[in-house]
């Protein structure tokens, strides 16, 4: 049976904004329909709006392009929440049951409910994720249809502050007239698309090098446990690399030319170059160890410091820097590898699932589930309709009988209509009107009216 309908992921990152378009068929798989990127230029800062304008018109833009690419018209589109304050926070919360009683789904469901709507001062509540169940103090992972007295509930909650969703609504749904189907947290969507369910048992970090910020999520015995980002990023090196007496756009690709960490980063260019890859790579190794010391002391705060069996998986652009996989081992002493969608969920598009920049976007597509086609409402054709004439007064033999036409009650000359048989009436009064002027003033009135309808 053919499919109809599809779905739609936007993603606003610092150094570029994706739009995916997608269908989903019976198994959840997804087809790639079309992707269009666009610069963000600084219109989005550390993962956030931040210039709503300029935001606005480079979402309209990438909407544009994926129409035209797609012959599709967008109505709705999901959209990923990220930004430098998101973070999980654990939320626990017991209901007493009053004795033995079994344990439902809608009682599971209530409290779910209940800790979405828990707001912390200051935040935002944007999801609530890997909840853990137990059951008179006993965790159980399918506590449905159980008997207990007390049920308690611990869950992750991803804060973060309330302009992050109140610029996108604003860029969106007010100035792009797209309705928002959902926000999507973007590092969960990511850990779905990109992580193995044995890794998240095992224990892993997640770590996504973007260009704003640098964001680790802990798995452990399959649920996310831990998720904070840090305010630095690949743009941050490259402003680093700027201080070296070179432009932005220099910067940036010379970073992505010639940079590297760790052993390795010094090697010179085979071509020549009148860059100094020796000075370029120690200011990126700088900012790099910056980095990863604060992920380290990230990791022993979460407390699974040496718990991670399954190691460190790594996506995101600015994780293409070269070296920098071995450059991690060397300093977490943990196995690193290169993280990618995995094909189980996507179909196509292996340019898009081999690219660590695209994990977030193509993980949006997971957890949606709207058709996001615009519906076009029919449109009324009025010139065809058919219009009333005012008799032709060459025809009738009988001119004193010929009425004016009937004006619609909303019509604007309404008052000026009904003010000329009155005047028409005091100079029939006095004297006659001549057959020619009473036919002139017919015709003159229809042709007025035509002329507004048409």
């Amino acid at each position: 049976m053919e499919q109809t309908g599809f779905i739609v992921g936007i993603d606003l990152g610092t150094s570029k904004i994706v739009g995916l378009m997608g269908r989903k068929n019976e198994q959840g798989v997804i087809s790639i329909l079309a992707s269009e990127s666009i610069p963000s230029d600084n219109c989005v800062k550390h993962g956030v709006v931040y210039n709503i304008d300029e935001a606005t018109g480079k979402i309209k833009k990438l909407i544009n392009l994926l129409e035209n690419k797609s012959g599709r018209k967008i109505g709705k589109v999901y959209v990923s929440i990220a930004g430098k304050s998101l973070r999980a926070i654990e939320y626990t919360m017991t209901r007493d049951l009053g004795g033995e009683s079994d344990v439902t789904f809608a009682i599971i469901d209530q409290m779910e409910q209940q800790a979405r709507q828990n707001k912390p001062e200051f935040l935002t509540n944007y999801s609530v994720v890997a909840p853990e169940i137990f059951l008179d103090g006993q965790y159980d992972p399918d506590p449905i249809n159980k008997t207990a007295s007390v049920i308690e509930g611990r869950y992750r909650l991803i804060v973060g502050r309330p302009n992050i969703k109140s610029n996108l609504n604003r860029c969106l749904t007010e100035k792009n007239q797209l309705d928002i189907a959902g926000y999507i947290v973007g590092p969960v969507a990511a850990g779905a698309v990109v992580l193995d369910e044995s890794d998240k048992q095992a224990g892993c970090a997640l770590i996504d090098f973007g260009a704003g910020t640098t964001t680790l999520s802990i798995y452990k015995g399959g649920l996310l446990r831990y998720m904070v980002v840090i305010p630095f990023g690949g743009r941050t090196i490259s402003k680093d690399v700027k201080e070296l007496g070179f432009i932005d756009t220099a910067a940036e690709s010379y970073k992505i030319k010639y940079g590297r960490v760790g052993k390795d980063k010094n090697k010179q260019p085979s071509a020549n170059s009148d860059v100094d890859v020796k000075e370029l790579n120690k200011v990126i190794q700088l900012r790099e160890e910056e980095i990863v010391l604060n992920l380290i002391n990230q990791i022993k705060e979460s407390g699974y410091f040496g718990q991670l069996e399954a190691g460190v998986v790594i996506i995101g652009g600015a994780s293409q820097l070269t070296g920098l996989p071995e450059f991690l081992e060397e300093k977490l002493q943990m196995p690193v590898k290169k993280g990618a969608a995995k094909r189980l969920y996507i179909n196509n598009a292996a340019d898009l699932m081999q690219n660590p920049a695209y994990a977030q976007a193509l993980g949006l597509l997971l957890f949606a589930n709207e058709n996001c086609e615009k519906k076009e409402t029919p449109k009324v054709d009025i010139i065809n309709q058919p219009v009333e004439t005012a008799p032709d007064p060459t025809v009738s033999k009988h001119p004193e009988k010929v009425e004016a036409p009937e004006m619609d009650d909303d019509d604007d000359e309404d008052e000026e209509y009904e003010e000329r048989p009155k005047k028409n009436k005091k100079k029939k009064e006095k004297k006659g009107p001549g057959l020619f002027d009473f036919f002139g003033k017919i015709q003159n009135f229809g042709g007025t009216m035509f002329k507004d309808e048409d």
